[in-house]
């Protein structure tokens, strides 16, 4: 990625493209023509228009009038083309390719300089008679080479061909090809294109005519080619933010890089302790039940005495680009810089430096060397940061690093404005904003430059402290607020009148120095990576302890079902998380109780006092749901068999636990008192208009329906969500199971959950509270009653026959409940309400729908 004011090598650069069709046309004409003129004239025609020729030319008359950059791969700008420079010694060698946007899509889809829209490759240029065959291989298969396990793998791996390019000139130790095949959807960015799209309809497609090289760039140990790409739809209200959404421009930095050759050893992972996987497929042996081997992913220190403290051969220098804002600068230099106190204690000394992009004509930070911290800007905020990588997909080793922050962070002082200060009762003030964006800074580049170093999320690390932990800051400033800076730890925040630690994660936790330690450190004579492995797993072995726990991010897929450890969450904090929702909840209700207070100031519009409300709504709507993961929930444990302190894999939930969330649930979510607020807070939270003579844009003006904030709306579309959580097919099939596993009454049943929500939604029709019911409450008891009909006269795919018993007995019960509502007095909306839910039970259960059985799940 460019950075705008950076010096640069002198490089070749082209503005526009010859399309391949007219390309080839104008090369025909060329031959006939060059037929009647003299050899000499017909060598200088010939170097023109190279492609014509029917094998390669000399060498040194193509690159005649040529400008030549040496490189890895080197570049040859000619004739407002591109060409690569291949070494014969190159040829079938593997070499690593990304392909990165250098822009972005408005503030929609990838974010300039991520390095995922594609992974990182092998690819190899191969001879065929006198063509290059540009081929991604295969590279999972683990084998000797020469084996017969070798041709096995050759034979049933098929590599990926990219493209079959002439060669357009050749010298005794160089082959020169064309780059045209770069011009083409090698990302397969169309895919990021769908994503962002939601009507296939407007798909937008590559227009190769409008597509062209913008530059190029050669360095030591990588070879850049940029190109401009520009996608089109049909449809003028596709992705927003651009000029002309029908016409988009996308600049592509594809990126030829040196396999490295340094000695790194691997290291096999291990799922006790959490580092980005590389999978291959071990063919040479025979003796473990499955092939699947997985190196991990990290930084190849080559420290200089292994086993004794010594300075880091190869440390990970991080560059701060100059388009960090001065006032960051400093926090994010300590931040990375934190670091070293982890791999200080296993002997690798300075491992991790900082720079500032030195202001010389010989810095580019192209140059694969270099590892990069940018701070770039985008209309629509994509995150906080975001850790870029670059693996040898053979090993796992890293070859580059660096970290993209996203512009909103500088706003995080607002977190204090609307949020922080409020539930303390400070005061608020530039000052003491701008130091609480400091210190979120900290947390966020603390914890992407953990990436940087391998480093997986975990989000079982804050259940390591307790409540007086987190909130003493002597305690906050040594460990921080959770046991990792790898978890999503959401402000450490306490009521007023409560002592108060760090707001963020400011330090490394002991998870921290745990995984450095098991990652890092040098195995003493272990000389192949399964000669490591009985010393690491005396490491990992401590999974069991609070401080060392690790679970990432496919344990916390509640959404689907898949997730069942409740404790394996995001943005929470205690050993206690249901106790520290309750008091969040609480907290955050009086916060935005009393927006009137404190916004806005004088002369100030009330869109102050809206995003004031909206900052702790937002809040609140996550901490509510979480409840939810206990019900039905196990604890799972990543600890292997003879562990210390190790229990089995699965345990129950208590029943007592998963009724306490219930409760929170009845409580915070489906009770009206949840979601009433101040009517003078309620009444001023409105936005300002905005006209403009040009086209519309998401950043500048993007209302909403209405102008006040929809409160019942919001509450029911978190019910929803929450109800689509416990409800999922598979939530249902592992609540169905745990009668298989565990006596009755240790743990809730599946009869449970359907009656712990009938009561707890139905319960004042029950009752004959129904008349003190408001909006949110009936709109609660609406979606039920159409879920379960739903789950009973045409349940998903999956769901258990017991819940669609079930269902049909709750559908009974609720047409009992409304028809003894009905006898009572009732007000016109009530009875209207009760009539409703009436009409929708009696329909489902009179229902002639014929009931599917469910699809039974695959066996294991």
């Amino acid at each position: 990625m460019y950075v705008s004011n950076s010096p640069r090598q002198p490089i070749a650069r082209l503005e526009y493209k010859v399309g391949t069709s007219r390309f080839l046309r104008c090369g025909f004409i060329a031959f006939v023509f060059a037929a009647a003129l003299s050899p000499a004239a017909r060598a200088q025609e010939d170097a023109k228009k190279p492609e014509a020729a029917g094998s390669p030319q000399p060498y040194e008359v193509f690159t005649k009038d040529a400008q030549v950059l040496p490189g890895l791969l080197g570049i040859v700008s000619k004739n407002g083309k591109f060409y690569l420079s291949i070494a014969k010694a190159q040829l079938g060698v593997d070499l690593i390719e990304t392909s990165v946007p250098a822009t972005g899509l408005g503030g929609f889809g990838p974010a300039p300089g991520e390095p995922y829209v594609a992974p990182a490759r092998i690819i190899q240029f191969d001879r065929v008679d006198n063509t290059v065959i540009l081929r991604w291989p295969n590279t999972y298969a683990m084998v000797d080479a020469n084996s017969p396990q070798a041709v096995g793998a050759k034979l049933s791996l098929p590599s990926s061909v990219i493209a079959v390019t002439p060669i357009v000139a050749e010298s005794p130790t160089a082959v020169v090809i064309a780059t045209d095949a770069f011009l083409g959807d090698v990302a397969d960015l169309r895919a990021q294109f769908d994503a962002v799209v939601s009507k296939p309809e407007h798909s937008y497609k590559l227009d190769s005519g409008r597509s062209f090289f913008t530059d190029a760039k050669a360095f030591p140990q990588n070879t850049i080619l940029r190109v401009s790409q520009t996608w089109v739809t049909d449809s003028p209200d596709t992705i927003d933010n651009a000029p002309d959404p029908r016409s988009i421009e996308v600049k592509m930095t594809y990126n030829l890089i040196a396999a490295p050759k340094d000695g790194y050893m691997p290291r096999i992972a291990d799922p006790r302790v959490g580092y980005f996987e590389q999978p291959l497929l071990d063919f040479q042996n025979d003796t473990k039940p499955i092939r699947n081997v997985y190196y991990i992913s990290r930084w190849n220190f080559m420290p200089a005495t292994p086993g004794a403290p010594s300075q880091a051969k190869n440390p990970l220098i991080f560059t701060l680009s100059n388009d960090i804002p001065v006032q960051y600068r400093g926090v994010v230099r300590q931040a990375l810089l934190t670091w070293n106190d982890a791999f200080a204690r296993v002997g690798i000394l300075n491992a991790v430096l900082v720079q500032d992009q030195p202001n010389d004509s010989s810095f580019d930070s192209d140059d694969i060397r270099h590892n990069m911290v940018r701070w770039f800007d985008a209309s629509s905020p994509q995150y906080g940061a975001e850790a870029l990588i670059v693996t040898d997909p053979r090993s796992g080793e890293e070859i580059n690093a660096g970290i993209n922050v996203d512009s909103v962070m500088g706003l995080a002082g607002n977190g204090y404005r609307y949020v922080v200060a409020p539930a303390r009762g400070l005061p608020g003030g530039e000052a003491l904003e701008r130091e609480y964006a400091l210190q979120a800074i900290r947390a966020v580049i603390l914890h992407e430059s953990g990436h940087d170093l391998g480093l997986q999320h975990n989000f079982i690390a804050y259940l390591a402290y307790s409540a007086k932990d987190l909130q003493s800051r002597s305690f906050t400033q040594k460990h921080g607020v959770a046991a990792s800076v790898m978890a999503y730890n959401p402000v450490n925040l306490w009521p007023k009148g409560t002592p108060q630690g760090d707001y963020e994660q400011l330090a490394l936790g002991p998870y921290d120095f745990h995984a450095i330690k098991w990652g890092y450190e040098y195995v003493p004579n272990a000389i192949t990576p399964q000669a490591e492995v009985p010393r690491l797993n005396q490491v990992a072995s401590q999974w069991s302890n609070p401080m060392y726990r690790f679970a990432s991010d496919e344990d916390v897929d509640f959404a689907t079902g898949h997730a069942i450890d409740p404790r394996v969450e995001m943005f929470v904090l205690s050993d206690r998380p249901l106790t520290w929702e309750r008091t969040q909840l609480v907290m955050l209700h009086q916060i935005m109780n009393a927006v009137d207070r404190r916004f806005p100031n004088e002369g100030i519009a009330y869109d102050e006092a809206r995003r004031a409300f909206l900052s702790p709504l937002h809040l609140y709507v996550r901490d509510v749901e979480m409840p939810a993961r206990y019900l039905g929930g196990e604890y799972l444990s990543r600890a292997a068999a003879g562990d210390p302190n190790s229990r089995p894999p699965l345990q129950a939930v208590s029943r007592a636990d998963e009724y306490a969330a219930w409760k929170l649930l009845q409580t915070y979510l489906f009770s009206d008192a949840a979601w009433r607020f101040n009517p003078n807070v309620l009444n001023r939270l409105t936005y300002s208009e905005v006209s403009s003579l040009g086209p519309g844009a998401s950043w500048f003006y993007s209302p909403d329906p209405r102008h006040d904030v929809p409160i019942v709306e919001v509450a029911g579309a978190t019910q929803d969500r929450v109800l689509d959580e416990l409800f999922a097919p598979l939530t249902l099939q592992r609540i169905d199971d745990l009668s298989l596993k565990y006596a009755r009454g240790t743990t809730m049943s599946i009869a449970d959950l359907f009656d712990w929500t009938r009561d707890g939604i139905f319960g004042d029709i029950e009752n004959g509270s129904i008349t003190r019911a408001g909006v949110v409450r009936r709109n609660a008891q609406m979606l039920f009653a159409k879920r379960l009909s739903q789950m009973w006269i045409a349940p998903e795919k999956g769901t258990p026959t017991d819940a669609q018993a079930l269902a049909r007995l709750q559908l009974v019960d609720l047409s009992r409940f409304c028809a003894s509502a009905l006898h009572g007095q009732l007000d016109e909306l009530t009875r209207a309400h009760v009539e409703a839910l009436a009409a929708i039970s009696r329909q489902a259960l009179e229902a002639r729908a014929a009931v599917a059985a469910p699809a039974q799940p695959p066996v294991p």
